[in-house]
């Protein structure tokens, strides 16, 4: 029988723990950068476990935009509509991510997404110069 424990990503900006009950066996990292096409300010990489889903990598993203995301497409590797990372429910493993066991020796994959805030149906030409 698998012992469940407590397990997550770590937020290094405030230290905040996204947790998740997963079989102790099952205990690979990855390092994931993420970077917001066009505009590489807003480039961040957070450490997670491989059994993370989509989801969750969408609440960390939404999270550190503050929270209020109308849409938001997250693609591997580049952005492209084939790379796109459309299924909320399915892990990093299940989508080809593979990790090693040492935290500090997370192997680093890229992501990149784009997004639409809140309550902003139009692009502002402004934004757009």
């Amino acid at each position: 029988m698998h012992e469940k424990r407590k397990v997550g990503y770590e937020d290094p900006s405030n230290g905040a723990v996204e947790e998740s009950a997963v079989s102790s066996d099952e205990g690979e990292w990855i390092q994931l950068d993420m970077k917001l096409i066009d505009w590489g300010y807003m480039d961040f990489s957070r450490t997670v476990r491989v059994d993370t889903t989509i989801h969750t990598i969408k609440e960390v993203i939404k999270t550190f935009h503050g929270g209020r995301l109308a849409s938001l497409t997250v693609c591997k590797d580049s952005y492209q509509e084939t790379n796109e990372l459309r299924f909320d429910k399915l892990t990093l493993k299940e989508c080809g991510f593979n990790g090693t066991p040492n935290k500090s020796e997370a192997p680093v994959s890229t992501l990149h997404y784009d997004f639409t805030p809140d309550g902003c149906t139009d692009p502002d030409p402004i934004l757009m110069c």
